[in-house]
Formats: C-alpha cells, sequence, structure tokens
C-alpha cells in the first residue's frame, strides 16, 4: 500500500508494484508513506490495515493498478514457480481463472478473490499496467503535490530474480478464455470498464 494525504494506492500483486513503490520512493513526496517490500502487509485491503491498527483510511481516493486478467493469471503462477518455492505448481487450473492462493492456506481459488478483498468498485481508479506512464500522469499526478513532474518512464521492476528457468510461456485456447472470464465475473466486466 501507498498512503498520501489524498489518495491511497492498493497493491494487487503481479501488476507492477514493485515498480510503483520504487517510483514514489524516487519522487521522494512529502507524507507519501510506502510499505516495505519484503513486508506482505504491502498487499493490505483497507479493511484489513484499519482492523489492525489505528489508522484511518478517510475520504482519500483509491487507486490500484490493473492488468488484463490472462496476463495477470500467467504471471502469478510463473511469480509462484520461479520465487515461492512451487516448481511443479501444475497450469490446469489456471486455466479456468484460477489462482493458488497462500493466503488463503493453499488452495485454488477465482482471481476474482483479490477485487473483492479490495472492495474494488466504480469508484477506485485503475491504473492499467500496460498504459502506466499515460495513465499516471492523467489521473494520479494531480493528487500528488503541484510541483511532482509528470512520468517518462515507469521503472520495470521484479521483486526477486528468477532462480530456475521456465518452459516457453503457456498459451490459452478461446476455450480456456470463455471459462476464465466465466469463472471470473466481477474482473471480466472490470477490465471491459478499463479497456476499452
Amino acid at each position: 500500500m501507498i498512503c498520501g494525504p489524498s489518495f491511497i494506492w492498493l497493491h494487487l500483486p503481479k501488476t507492477g508494484g514493485t515498480s510503483m513503490n520504487r517510483l514514489m520512493r524516487q519522487l521522494n513526496l512529502a507524507d507519501v508513506v510506502v510499505d516495505p517490500d519484503d513486508q506482505d502487509s504491502k498487499h493490505d485491503s483497507i479493511r484489513v490495515r484499519e482492523a489492525r491498527s489505528n489508522w484511518q483510511a478517510g475520504t482519500r481516493q483509491q487507486f490500484i493498478t490493473a492488468r488484463m486478467l490472462d496476463r495477470w493469471l500467467i504471471s502469478d503462477w510463473q511469480h509462484k514457480r520461479r520465487h515461492m518455492k512451487l516448481p511443479d505448481l501444475p497450469f490446469e487450473p489456471v486455466r479456468s481463472g484460477l489462482f493458488y492462493s497462500l493466503r488463503l492456506g493453499g488452495t485454488w481459488v477465482a482471481a476474482d478473490w483479490w477485487l473483492q478483498y479490495f472492495s474494488v468498485d466504480d469508484s477506485t481508479i485503475a491504473l492499467r499496467l500496460e498504459n502506466l506512464v499515460e495513465d499516471f500522469n492523467h489521473l494520479m499526478l494531480p493528487f500528488l503535490p503541484a510541483n511532482t513532474p509528470p512520468l517518462q518512464s515507469a521503472p520495470k521492476d521484479n521483486a526477486k530474480p528468477s532462480n530456475i528457468k521456465l518452459a516457453e510461456e503457456p498459451i490459452f485456447s478461446q476455450d480456456d478464455l470463455k471459462r476464465i472470464h466465466t469463472n471470473n465475473p466481477r474482473w471480466s466486466s472490470w477490465q471491459q470498464k478499463i479497456y476499452p
């Protein structure tokens, strides 16, 4: 999570969060707090953060970075295989729009779980990962101090280097994509709104 006086940015995994954290640290804006990259609390929802402490979101504008569902599913699966000691994690459940959740005790869950967890709704402003510079400058920059320079490029960080080599990147069939979107109606509807 990144918190400023007038905004909160929610860290949906595998949507450029490490890059966003680095960017905000580089801007070094007064009164903006960036959660440490090495703590799982960086993925807190507002509800979880408020329950854990006296912190309150108040009326600050909420932002989140979005990614196309099929790309997000592959990225999450690859990340868990590379960095979370799950090199044998099967891909078949991903073909149904499921991700493997360690947070929920090691079970397969629909990707929609994350949007519910973060309470993403029409008031949450989405920055598209694929258009991060443009969306940041157009949508988020007005919530930062007036002297904040617009982005010229976005940092591209990965939390950890890859320690295993993966085979060729998997692809989804048309039947897979239909099933993925059927099993994740919330993400599918959200995606249609933010990716015209």
